[in-house]
């Protein structure tokens, strides 16, 4: 018959699953740790970090800034994504806060991001706990 506009039935895809380390791979949890320095904010990053779950870094990153901290430190090296919402945070609070320190080692993901958006140049980025007394 012609002009028979049934539809057609669609292909049934098969679910996607997100990469391996990618977005969604795993929860983004912030971790606020005790520092035996006064003023200083130590901040323990696990996860992945998102559009849908960088708020929660704001949120922890607006408390210490609201504290006045001397020092903020983020760790980031449980970090397994983050994307450029992730990114966009911590630029923000690298202009918003007095010093902002992040600590590694930086998952490879999060420092291949610094350095193809020329952002590494802006941090402070320290190896490890050690350097600045908080292992």
């Amino acid at each position: 018959m012609t002009g028979d506009r049934r539809p057609v039935p669609a292909t049934p895809r098969p679910p996607t699953e997100p990469p391996p380390g990618g977005a969604g791979s795993d929860e983004a949890r912030i971790v606020r740790e005790a520092s035996a320095e006064s003023g200083t904010v130590l901040l323990t990053l696990t996860g992945s970090f998102g559009v849908s779950t960088v708020s929660r870094l704001h949120e922890a990153l607006t408390d210490a800034r609201h504290e006045r901290a001397t020092y903020t430190v983020l760790d980031l090296a449980r970090v397994t994504f983050g994307d450029s919402s992730f990114l966009h945070e911590l630029l923000s609070a690298h202009f918003s806060h007095r010093n902002l320190l992040l600590v590694g080692p930086i998952p490879r993901q999060l420092h291949h991001l610094f350095l193809r958006t020329g952002t590494l140049r802006l941090f402070t980025v320290l190896p490890d706990r050690a350097r600045i007394g908080l292992a």
